[in-house]
């Protein structure tokens, strides 16, 4: 089998424009730039890339503990997962909840202009994308069966 490399936003990525990293124990949510945000966004050649927008929200806070199995299950195939907060009160809004779920993949930060620039109109929203292009935007909470089959047909 080919590994691939998957990003989720809520965000998942490889190593994208120096940003990325693996998350680890205690780890801060990160502000990130429009310019970081568009190069995560856009993905590069060749990858795979699961973008989830969330925020502290409920719909938000059932996913996100999903997402965190699903990482720790299929990273060693090549999904990496990330997470993109959209709180309008700054990244310490979105920490208590990344440390409560000991969340495994990177938390970043970019604030309110995300929801203009990619007509974010729900939370959590997950943007798939591949070969730098979005192929679907899934809008609202989704279960962790349904995360799953999306995550193996990426990883095919």
């Amino acid at each position: 089998m080919k590994l691939k490399t998957i990003s989720v936003l809520l965000i998942t990525a490889a190593v994208l424009a120096g940003i990325w990293t693996e998350a680890a124990a205690g780890d801060r949510v990160r502000a990130i730039s429009e310019k970081e945000l568009q190069q995560l966004m856009e993905g590069s050649e060749g990858k795979s890339v699961l973008v989830a927008v969330a925020s502290w929200c409920s719909p938000c806070r059932r996913e996100l503990p999903a997402l965190n199995r699903l990482f720790e299950k299929y990273r060693e195939q090549g999904l990496s997962v990330a997470a993109i907060s959209v709180d309008a009160a700054g990244p310490e809004a979105m920490q208590p909840i990344v440390d409560q779920l000991a969340l495994k993949f990177p938390v970043y930060w970019t604030g309110e202009s995300a929801l203009r620039d990619y007509d974010i109109v729900a939370v959590p929203t997950l943007f798939i994308i591949k070969d730098g292009r979005t192929m679907e935007r899934l809008l609202g909470q989704r279960s962790e069966k349904f995360l799953e089959k999306k995550i193996q047909k990426l990883l095919e």
